[in-house]
């Protein structure tokens, strides 16, 4: 009898083999098979989602350095993505190079401008490197690994490392150790919550009027939820009115669903962007430093 072959959920990320963004969807579904579809932009990951090209996108929405990134916000709510969940993940910057490689022979570190500013105490010791921008940490290992030269490094993940056949010649070298990116994992249509869900993440659209926002700060407070998130954009045309963008978490989701009931009932446009169980932080915090996520 042949064996029934597994399904493979196709994963857009952005960013290439060996980013974080394809970390991240390893942790997330590491006991499942997956394939993963790579986007150069945010808007192209929108865009392979939208088309049908991928089951599901793993999108940083912030990270505790750089914050909120903000353009993804905006994708969110002009595509009517789904939330289905989050992952939190540790970033560790590995100095990368050709085996056999000496840091002190080095001339040239590349990397995304994030990764380098994330680095930034380990590369002062090194001021005679020249730094070079480049659009995604693993393009760079990528980069090295095709040129052959001895004398450039780049700034990545240990999964790049494995993926271009680098060496680490400097391990961990973050400035912050407790530098993490939260993900949102992404699907186009809403599916059931399940019965152990937390955490929910909506916008409303709050009018020029005195007191709305305290209104719904008043009504979490009641209903007990904790606000996790709290971010505002401004509504193009028309002045003075913002939308924002909530996470809340709770015990039980009875407690969502009457701020949910709330929200629905006033005139302030609500929007329910998921209902999902939270990312665990434990590798952000508990987890060694030299053991990769």
């Amino acid at each position: 009898m042949s064996q029934i072959a597994k399904s493979v959920k196709k994963i857009v990320i952005q960013g290439y083999p060996g980013s974080f963004h394809e970390e991240a969807a390893l942790q997330y579904w590491q006991e499942e098979t997956i394939e993963i579809v790579p986007a150069d932009t945010f808007d192209d990951l929108a865009a392979i989602l939208v088309a049908g090209s991928a089951d599901f996108a793993v999108m940083a929405i912030e990270n505790s350095i750089a914050g909120t990134i903000l353009q993804n916000y905006r994708i969110l709510r002009e595509h009517g993505f789904h939330v289905t969940g989050e992952l939190y993940l540790r970033i560790r910057h590995q100095l990368l190079g050709l085996p056999g490689s000496l840091v002190t022979s080095l001339q040239q570190v590349a990397s995304h401008p994030m990764a380098l500013n994330q680095c930034l105490h380990f590369l002062a010791e090194y001021p005679q490197w020249k730094r070079v921008e480049s659009i995604d940490t693993a393009l760079s290992a990528k980069d090295i690994s095709q040129k052959g030269d001895a004398s450039i490094a780049c700034i990545a993940s240990s999964l790049a490392a494995q993926k271009y056949g680098l060496q680490i010649l400097a391990p961990n070298i973050e400035t912050h150790k407790h530098n993490y990116t939260r993900f949102f994992i992404l699907q186009r249509t809403v599916s059931p919550c399940s019965a152990l869900s937390d955490k929910a993440s909506l916008y409303i659209r709050i009018p020029d009027k005195k007191g709305q926002l305290l209104q719904v700060l008043r009504w979490i407070d009641v209903f007990d939820l904790n606000m996790s998130q709290l971010q505002s954009f401004p509504v193009l045309g028309s002045p003075r009115e913002y939308y924002f963008h909530l996470d809340v978490e709770f015990d039980s989701l009875s407690q969502y669903e009457q701020l949910k009931e709330k929200l629905t009932q006033a005139d302030m446009g609500f929007h329910e962007t998921g209902v999902y169980k939270r990312g665990s932080l434990s590798s952000i915090y508990f987890a060694d430093s030299n053991t990769t996520p």
